[in-house]
């Protein structure tokens, strides 16, 4: 076996349980899990989403926002 082969192989394998494992594991996470929940209770897809079909959607908390000015 040729070692091209082998490192396509790794890095296939890689990619599978990237794909299939760890990126599941990371939708029941805390916060993922949270902010996915919540873009499926306003009625979006966070599977399909594109942003420049949806109403504004806070990116930070409210209370951030009315502190911090990022451009004046």
């Amino acid at each position: 076996m040729s070692r091209r082969l082998v490192r396509f192989a790794i890095v296939v394998t890689a990619v599978a349980v990237g794909w299939g494992v760890a990126l599941p594991a990371l939708l029941r996470c805390g916060p993922v899990a949270r902010h996915v929940r919540r873009m499926e209770e306003r009625g979006a897809n966070p599977a399909a989403m594109y942003y420049t079909e949806l109403e504004r959607l806070p990116a930070r908390p409210g209370w951030l926002e009315r502190r911090v000015t990022l451009w004046p």
